[in-house]
């Protein structure tokens, strides 16, 4: 007669569970890889290029660890989310500025070399 109650009790238990779980999974991998983005973006630059969005991806990291230890996945899976994004595109911003100013560098030495070429046939 027990068996009866505790066997559907079981099944509803871990119905019920079984998505908090997943939830909670997969809010801590999304706060894993905004970690991973952030530090990504710092080591490219992000601090220096597009720092309002590297600390705009630090907030909302700081954001969904205190929603972590409140238990709210979904909040924390979403401020991780916006967090990744955030680090993406500081990452983006400074690899663009630093191509940028490689294709400054390169113009200048192209104008030096035009102008000495320039200089050397009017010699001639």
């Amino acid at each position: 007669m027990k068996l009866k109650i505790v066997l559907p009790v079981a099944i509803a238990m871990a119905t019920i569970t079984g998505p908090a779980i997943a939830d909670r999974n997969a809010t801590k991998k999304a706060i894993n890889q905004a970690k991973v983005l952030i530090e990504s973006a710092e080591r490219n630059g992000a601090s220096m290029h597009a720092s309002y969005l590297l600390k705009s991806s630090r907030d909302n990291l700081a954001k969904a660890v205190i929603q972590v230890d409140k238990r709210e996945w979904v909040d924390a899976e979403v401020s991780a989310k916006m967090s990744q994004r955030d680090a993406e595109v500081a990452d983006a911003k400074s690899q663009a500025a630093k191509a940028e100013k490689s294709y400054n560098d390169l113009k200048a030495v192209v104008d030096l070399l035009k102008s000495e070429l320039s200089r050397k046939r009017s010699m001639l």
